[in-house]
């Protein structure tokens, strides 16, 4: 069971909620707004930020503060192109070390994800998107292998929602995105190691296409 989280957590994934929802390129996060709003005080803030910034997700200006990087296409490939090796190590390992409960969990958030598509739930479809891939990675029983891929996804995720057309509500929500999700969980539950690592390196490049319309 997981523990209470402490003040500095909540900043954290408070702060990294807003970006995802609310926030935009060049904007700048206040910690004195953010710690009245979150209904904590300013230290918390201050860290959670400064953890973001280590983590690349956002940079620092002296005496201005912390804002979103403004994104560029060749730093968005090179981001990409880390998270796919990754994914597809954690999917090798997944395809040989998953659990029951691991596939417990990803039909799960596979059963949310349909329930959020035919409710066309945008949010929802969202975190169950993110959910999938951190079970995935999870899966694969390697903590520094889960722990460097969850920090070059928040990069990842920055570009997927800016410049996705589907983050951006230009295009429904995407069946497919399930039915890719189902395939590569059928393949770990199989343990098709083979099938398992083709099916996220295509699932990881249509990600970045999607956002680089390339």
């Amino acid at each position: 069971m997981k523990g209470k989280e402490n003040a500095e957590q909540k900043a954290y994934r408070l702060i990294i909620h807003d970006i995802k929802t609310k926030c935009q390129p060049g904007d700048f996060l206040l910690e004195r707004d953010l710690a009245e709003r979150f209904g904590v005080s300013r230290t918390p803030v201050t860290i959670a930020l400064n953890r973001l910034v280590a983590e690349g997700l956002l940079q620092k200006l002296p005496k201005k503060g912390c804002f979103i990087p403004n994104l560029n296409y060749d730093d968005a490939r090179a981001a990409f192109s880390v998270r796919i090796l990754l994914e597809c190590e954690a999917a090798r390992c997944a395809a040989q070390n998953a659990q029951a409960e691991d596939l417990l969990e990803m039909e799960r958030i596979l059963a949310a994800t349909e329930e959020a598509i035919d409710t066309d739930n945008f949010l929802s479809f969202t975190f169950r998107d993110e959910d999938f891939h951190h079970a995935l990675v999870q899966a694969s029983d390697n903590m520094y292998l889960y722990e460097a891929w969850a920090r070059i996804y928040l990069r990842c995720n920055l570009y997927t929602r800016f410049f996705d057309r589907l983050y951006t509500r230009k295009t429904p929500l995407k069946s497919g995105t399930l039915a890719e999700h189902t395939a590569i969980f059928n393949a770990l539950g199989h343990n098709d190691t083979e099938l398992a690592v083709s099916l996220v390196e295509k699932h990881c490049k249509d990600a970045l296409s999607y956002v680089t319309n390339s």
